[in-house]
């Protein structure tokens, strides 16, 4: 079985964004049934205001199932892979995972940008 990764970042309450993944059957293609899957999750997880839909979640790859996931998947449809929390303020001295994790979440137009092969200082240049 192959999977098929969305990658998601939704702002919480709090002001903190949430970065997961939705991994679903690569037979699914429906964004609406995908989308669905992530509100069912944030609802878990008391995050029932959350916006979800293309700005926030899009299609990133396909991959190998873990063990794991499969058993998720044959039991409720899917799986979530949490992958980050990322603070509505950057750390003081940020690293270079932190700017772009930062820019990510907080910037729609660079949400799934492509980093590789931009310096640090090109980054954080972004934020300015």
């Amino acid at each position: 079985m192959q999977t098929a990764v969305w990658d998601t970042y939704v702002k919480k309450k709090n002001g903190n964004v949430m970065h997961f993944d939705i991994i679903v059957p690569d037979s699914i293609k429906d964004a609406q049934v995908i989308y669905g899957y992530g509100k069912t999750y944030l609802a878990k997880n008391g995050e029932t205001e959350s916006r979800l839909d293309m700005e926030e979640c899009q299609f990133c790859h396909l991959e190998e199932p873990t063990s794991e996931m499969i058993e998720a998947i044959n039991t409720q449809g899917y799986y979530i892979l949490e992958m980050d929390e990322i603070p509505a303020a950057l750390p003081h001295n940020p690293l270079r995972r932190d700017l772009i994790l930062y820019i990510r979440a907080h910037y729609k137009e660079y949400r799934f940008a492509n980093f590789q092969g931009k310096t640090t200082e090109e980054i954080q240049h972004l934020l300015t």
